[in-house]
């Protein structure tokens, strides 16, 4: 099984836990880490490092950090020291319940990872496009 860690900023991780705990029940090897505008770095690297061990299991880890060059991203990238470590910038509950929902069967993160990322932008999308109008007013998809 891949382990799984969320670093974002504010309270979106562990919000984001929360949300894919709620739909799939209660994760292991899923540990989400907030990073706030008052947290010292040094301290926010070394929570890092820690999830990362405490997640990385044969397969490997996957860490997903909110957005590309934002603090947290940066965190992730520079603790991501080994080859089982893979980091995705940028996720949404899709992506994220793809991901821990198919981590068990996953042979390899990168190729994984490359997945998941698909998954993200495949649920990406202007909901207007796929509704459509009734006569009587409703909206239907």
């Amino acid at each position: 099984m891949i382990g799984i860690v969320l670093i974002a900023h504010a309270r979106v991780a562990s919000e984001s836990k929360k949300t894919v705990e709620h739909v799939l029940g209660e994760q292991s090897f899923l540990i989400a880490i907030d990073v706030e505008n008052s947290d010292d770095i040094d301290n926010s690297l070394a929570r890092m490092k820690l999830a990362i061990k405490q997640c990385t299991t044969d397969v490997g880890v996957l860490v997903f950090a909110d957005m590309l060059g934002g603090t947290p991203c940066n965190i992730a990238q520079s603790s991501a020291t080994d080859d089982r470590c893979e980091v995705i910038s940028g996720f949404n509950i899709p992506t994220l319940i793809k991901a821990v929902s198919e981590r068990a069967t996953a042979k390899d993160v990168k190729v994984f990872a490359k997945d998941v990322v698909a998954t993200g932008k495949q649920y990406m999308c202007v909901t207007s496009e796929f509704m459509t109008a009734t006569p009587d007013g409703s909206v239907h998809g």
